[in-house]
């Protein structure tokens, strides 16, 4: 279901262990092993994104597993709100290894 002024987020995203093929979209050097639907939330809610959460949806390539998705209002191209996401993951795994 497509929604207006919105991108779609997923997990998958962010994974270092997934390629390109499988559906990571940022750098590795931006990803992040295994990222949790909360921790992107708590990203993009500290990057004061407004997004919408659906906890129970699964990625199309991989629809056995519901790792729900993330909605965020658009107010960049698509890559560069993903970067700054993967940027804040990154910090936010730091941050909770101390």
């Amino acid at each position: 279901m497509r929604k207006t002024g919105k991108i779609v987020v997923w997990p998958v995203y962010f994974d270092s262990s997934k390629s390109r093929e499988q559906g990571r979209k940022i750098p590795k050097k931006l990803a992040v092993p295994n990222p949790k639907l909360e921790e992107i939330v708590k990203a993009a809610q500290k990057l004061n994104l407004k997004i919408e959460v659906v906890g129970d949806a699964a990625y199309p390539k991989t629809p056995w597993r519901k790792t729900g998705v993330i909605y965020v209002n658009k107010t960049a191209p698509k890559l560069k709100i993903l970067k700054k996401i993967g940027e804040k993951l990154i910090e936010l795994r730091k941050e909770s290894r101390k």
